[in-house]
């Protein structure tokens, strides 16, 4: 064994790659530190060089327990924006898409764009802009002058090769060492296109001898045990593709390996951080005499904390000043700088994600890539802003698909174009035995001091209801009970009110076609009777809507109030089951108010709870027979089984309705899922023997109850659920929904 003299004795720390395995590492640092084992130099790939880098820049192992423990950071590693920061006012409508895929124009013909990511990283690249630019602020870009010398790796993809990163920006150093290719998308450095350095080195001691040349080296390192891939097995055939074969030990000439058992734990596991620290601290401990024995120097434990806080004290606050935007032109360029310094010539670090993020809710960008430098002069940072703008053709495919035959397919296409006013052009079509409908429109985007949208859209949409028997659609002979079709045309203006909310006003033309039976007791034979309503309306509300998922949000809250004055005609011809023998014709004109809101509130790590509620006020007279007067009704449909059934309970001209909601989270993607609601008309619709309509004396003599409970998995594509529904004015009450994507309309009355 070779010794030194104490004073002398530099040490080394290697970190390995591993995933959420190399939380382990955090667990070595604590142990060292409390030991008062020195760190001088660290070295690390992927998981290894975050938390290196981290601990590099003067972030203590318990700032970076806190930091891996947060919901920010659960967020980061998912890509997902938080619902607070979306920008409802860009946001197009939520759609049934399970991907999109981008098509861009590629020697006059447009090809498909493969996407490189799973994992969007607009939330990864604005977090290590946050967590590193005061540590590039005071190393100024040096990776020597960190708290810590710091080195990383990453993959040169063209050359297949180690790229060594020893100075510039550390955030983006440390995010191309930690690019796991198809997870995240690859970072441009010096123009060399890199990815994650374990696909080469994945334990850089060679790195750790070479740059910093310490007397003795610690390594920590997450074994994978070379296992060879079954012909079944594609997530170990990629990954033995992928991963160059590595020798996880240092020689003991030149130093100590710790080995943490956690091979047991996922990739992505990081829910699990408590166990994985510990297996971490525990293997460094069960080494901690042969440790010192090596290394004779100590560090006082007071005085390492001073040195980080003094070292800390040094990073300027995070104010931006000037802003320079690379990879787009001209007026795309002009429009990412106004949309951050709108009100002022500097801003802060709230001000800045809050804004980042909006330009992110744009469909004309694609990503943004956020990197600082401290301009000593003024005492501000300069922001670099790297753009990439989408492509102009994305085509959405979804639906959803069920054990009944309420199924739907879903295609979307969506054109961007960004000349001096960027434009959306969509059209969409939905295809199914229970809804089908059409939509073409277009919106613009006016980038003035006080942003606004115009949206114009045609939509046709048709509903086929049955009349709720047990049978499966597909064995009912008969026609639909009921089928509703609406043509509308619709234009509105749209104004930005907070982040998550939005003011919109406008005029919509529609005619409405309802064709229906006005018994259930009808065969195929039978016509039905047909009743038009032609009208238009002048409407205005306001919108805030931050939810987490398009549908079965865990997360979010949703406010809306509508106003709306309606004026129209309604036309009615008779059938074979009607009364009514001569047609009818009656104009209409009414004021409608509507007051929704949902909310969730975590409770406990176990528990979500929910609330919604709905309140409909309406002038609106009865149509001219029963049924009519109940399909042109407002429907009350909280959960989705309510919006693909005919359910003549649960429609009113006025009513007030709620529930409460009881999420029990299972995974990070499966939670039980448990609803119930209340909906109570003012006024009970009666029929005579006739079939005319006409209200109850009293108010509020019916009074109709929904529940809902079972299993969600959230799929990287959409939802699939087993849920139990119950509608007690319904015959049958019971309903079991077993279904996988979304069950998402296009725009439409009621």
């Amino acid at each position: 064994m070779i010794s030194f003299p104490g004073s002398a004795q530099k040490v080394g720390l290697v970190l390995s790659g591993g995933g959420a395995r190399g939380l382990a590492h955090l667990g070595v640092i604590r142990a060292l530190e409390e030991n008062n084992i020195p760190i001088d130099y660290i070295t690390g790939t992927s998981m290894g060089a975050i938390i290196g880098g981290l601990y590099a820049a003067g972030y203590s192992p318990d700032e970076m327990e806190t930091l891996f423990k947060s919901e920010d950071f659960k967020l980061w590693s998912k890509g997902i924006i938080p619902p607070r920061y979306v920008y409802y006012f860009k946001k197009l409508d939520d759609n049934p898409s399970f991907i999109d895929l981008d098509f861009a124009r590629n020697e006059d013909k447009m090809k498909l764009a493969l996407p490189t990511n799973i994992i969007p990283a607009g939330q990864i690249d604005f977090a290590f802009m946050e967590l590193f630019s005061p540590a590039n602020a005071v190393s100024k870009n040096n990776f020597d002058k960190l708290f810590i010398p710091y080195r990383c790796v990453a993959t040169d993809i063209y050359l297949n090769s180690p790229v060594v990163l020893r100075k510039g920006d550390l955030g983006m150093s440390i995010r191309a060492s930690m690019t796991v290719p198809l997870f995240f998308k690859p970072i441009e450095i010096d123009s060399v296109l890199l990815f994650d350095g374990g696909l080469v080195n994945n334990f850089p001691f060679d790195v750790m001898q070479q740059d910093f040349k310490p007397d003795i080296m610690i390594g920590s390192a997450i074994d994978f045990k070379d296992k060879k891939p079954k012909i079944d097995d594609l997530k170990l055939q990629i990954w033995n593709m992928m991963v160059r074969k590595t020798n996880y030990l240092i020689p003991d000439s030149l130093g100590i390996t710790i080995k943490s058992p956690v091979e047991h734990f996922a990739f992505l596991d990081f829910e699990n951080l408590p166990d994985i620290e510990k297996a971490g601290y525990e293997s460094t401990m069960a080494k901690m005499e042969k440790i010192k024995s090596r290394i004779t120097r100590r560090s006082d434990m007071e005085q390492l904390t001073r040195r980080r806080e003094e070292y800390r004290s040094k990073s300027p606050a995070m104010i931006f000043n000037n802003i320079q935007v690379s990879g787009v032109d001209g007026s795309l360029r002009y429009y990412v700088i106004q949309s951050i310094r709108h009100k002022s010539n500097t801003f802060d670090l709230e001000e800045l994600r809050r804004e980042y993020f909006k330009i992110l809710a744009d469909d004309k960008i694609k990503s943004l890539i956020p990197t600082t430098d401290y301009n000593n002069e003024t005492g501000y940072f300069d922001l670099q802003l790297k753009a990439e703008q989408q492509k102009p053709l994305a085509v959405g495919v979804g639906g959803y698909f069920s054990l009944s035959d309420v199924n739907q397919g879903y295609i979307g296409l969506d054109y961007r174009l960004f000349n001096n006013l960027p434009i959306t052009i969509q059209s969409n079509i939905h295809i199914g035995k229970f809804y089908s409908s059409f939509l073409v429109g277009s919106r613009f985007n006016f980038t003035t001091k006080q942003p606004f949208s115009l949206d114009l859209y045609f939509i046709k949409n048709r509903f086929n209801y049955f009349s709720g028997s047990t049978e499966l659609f597909f064995e009912d002979k008969r026609p639909h009970y009921v089928v509703r079709n609406d043509d509308n045309i619709q234009f509105d203006v749209s104004f930005p009110a907070k982040t998550t909310s939005k003011w919109e006003a406008g005029i919509d033309f529609l005619n409405q076609s309802n064709e229906y039976y006005q018994t259930t007791k009808y065969t195929k034979d039978d016509e039905p009777d047909r009743t038009t309503f032609t009208a238009r309306n002048l409407h205005a509300r306001f919108e805030e809507k931050a939810f987490n998922k398009k549908q079965y949000p865990t997360e979010g809250k949703m406010f809306k109030f509508e106003a709306l004055y309606m004026f129209g005609t309604e036309k009615e011809t008779p059938g074979s089951t009607s009364t009514n023998n001569p047609r009818y014709r009656n104009e209409h004109q009414y004021i409608q108010l509507e007051l929704s809101f949902e909310k969730y509130f975590k409770s406990t790590k176990w528990l979500t709870l929910g609330i919604e509620t709905d309140s409909y006020f309406s002038t609106k007279k009865l149509f001219n027979n029963y049924t009519s007067s109940l399909i042109s009704a407002k429907s009350f449909s909280p959960i989705v089984n309510s919006s693909i059934r005919y359910l003549p309970n649960l429609r009113a001209n006025n009513f007030v309705a709620g529930g409460l909601k009881a999420i029990v989270p299972i995974s990070p993607s499966a939670h039980i899922r448990l609803e119930g609601y209340y909906f109570q008309p003012f006024e009970e619709l009666l029929s005579d023997n006739n079939n005319r309509p006409y209200y109850s004396d009293k108010l509020f003599t019916s009074n109709q109850f929904i529940g809902s409970g079972g299993l969600v998995v959230h799929t990287p594509f959409g939802p699939a659920s087993l849920l139990l529904n119950f509608f007690s004015g319904s015959d049958p009450k019971f309903y079991v929904q077993a279904s996988f994507g979304y069950m998402l309309f296009n725009r439409h009355e009621n």
